[in-house]
């Protein structure tokens, strides 16, 4: 029995797999698929996911050439102390405050920080992004594979007449790790959320409150008591920040850098740190 369960792994599992991948890509393998190939290998995700999600993805040009090439303007962020922007999030706290504070008692964080990074993130939920993750997660997990960068260098280098290509290799490769683990945990939520559905921006962030795959199975909480973790539905969008923001350093008491650092670990841009710490100090 033991030398056939060898064989098995040797022979059989390899056939298996080369069937899938043929099957997976239409009758062609490819580099593209590696990322939902690797699924099924080395993370144990279910054949019929893979093949249910993976058929029909392709890598994006334009959503590596985002990702890899940020740019933030100061201005951008300023929109977000203006005093429309301000009075919008003194109304959503004087709406929701009986709520709210429930989870400030609960969590310790200000309700004020939660609406500021609402309003930050999605706007109180009215942009929330219309990229497919399935799509962002794969475009990246693959965008350090020459065939695509090549791409990507091309179009950015229009744009950026300094680019050098080496440069963005290496940030290709950081990346295409982290998209890969985010492609994993997306795999992972596909018990909670619709995973060829769900929609967000083009950096891979959903829901109110733009939380990436890996931080809602991480820190997701249920704050409304159904039962279920829904990041479209304010309580639970709340709840989860708050909750990630306790489990990374935040408790009463903390100065304006103490803040800033915090929320650094929500984002890591200090334009955005800056505002939404200020944006919180003037809902007070």
């Amino acid at each position: 029995m033991f030398i056939w369960s060898r064989l098995q792994d040797l022979i059989l599992r390899p056939i298996l797999f080369i069937c899938l991948a043929w099957g997976l890509l239409g009758g062609q393998i490819a580099d593209g698929a590696s990322p939902c190939l690797r699924l099924l290998e080395q993370e144990g995700i279910g054949e019929e996911l893979v093949n249910r999600f993976c058929r029909e993805l392709t890598v994006s040009p334009a959503i590596i050439g985002k990702n890899l090439k940020q740019v933030e303007y100061q201005a951008v962020y300023d929109r977000f102390l203006e005093p429309a922007t301000v009075g919008k999030g003194r109304l959503f706290l004087k709406e929701n405050r009986a709520w709210l504070s429930g989870i400030e008692a609960l969590y310790q964080v200000e309700g004020e920080l939660i609406t500021a990074i609402f309003l930050v993130e999605s706007d109180l939920g009215r942009y929330q992004g219309s990229y497919s993750l399935l799509e962002v997660f794969f475009s990246l997990a693959s965008c350090a594979e020459e065939q695509h960068l090549r791409v990507v260098y091309a179009e950015l280098k229009k744009s950026y007449p300094e680019l050098e290509y080496q440069w963005l290799q290496r940030r290709a490769q950081k990346k295409a790790l982290w998209g890969y683990e985010q492609l994993v945990a997306l795999f992972k939520l596909s018990d909670r959320i619709e995973v060829d559905q769900v929609k967000g921006s083009w950096a891979g962030a959903f829901g109110i409150c733009q939380f990436i795959p890996s931080s809602c199975l991480n820190y997701a909480v249920d704050g409304n008591g159904d039962g279920r973790i829904d990041l479209y539905d304010f309580k639970d969008a709340a709840a989860s920040v708050a909750h990630y923001l306790k489990k990374n350093g935040w408790r009463p008491g903390l100065d304006r850098q103490a803040r800033e650092d915090v929320v650094w670990s929500y984002n890591h841009s200090k334009l955005y740190c800056r505002t939404v710490v200020e944006l919180a100090y003037r809902l007070q």
